[in-house]
């Protein structure tokens, strides 16, 4: 795999991660103690990360960094989502595809028809 690849990988993983839990790169940056500015080299893929620095952004996310370098944490190979069944697969999807206060908004909706169902 070249460099190229790997930095490419680097910064989409890096990218959904920190989207997905919902952090800015000023909070992973604080928490990793690296200015804010060098994570986003990371993200943006203008800078690969040291192996030293891999690790420690593998370990941060609790991924390994062969996801981190070389497969990302959705191998191209297989869909995270096939084993759900159809129904949930849909919900699934849709949910990524929104924005994080989309999400949240969402979150909120489906916790108000669980209590409304349970009357």
């Amino acid at each position: 795999m070249t460099d190229e690849k790997s930095t490419e990988i680097i910064s989409k993983t890096l990218k959904e991660l920190r989207i997905h839990l919902h952090l800015t790169q000023e909070q992973i940056s604080k928490d990793l103690n690296i200015a804010r500015q060098t994570y986003s080299y990371f993200e943006t893929g203008n800078r690969t990360p040291s192996l030293e620095m891999a690790r420690r952004l593998a370990e941060y996310h609790n991924i390994t960094i062969d996801q981190l370098v070389n497969t990302g944490i959705h191998p191209a190979y297989s869909d995270p989502f096939d084993s759900l069944p159809e129904p949930y697969q849909k919900i699934v999807r849709a949910y990524h595809k929104l924005s994080p206060g989309a999400q949240k908004e969402f979150e909120s909706y489906l916790e108000y028809l669980v209590q409304k169902d349970q009357k």
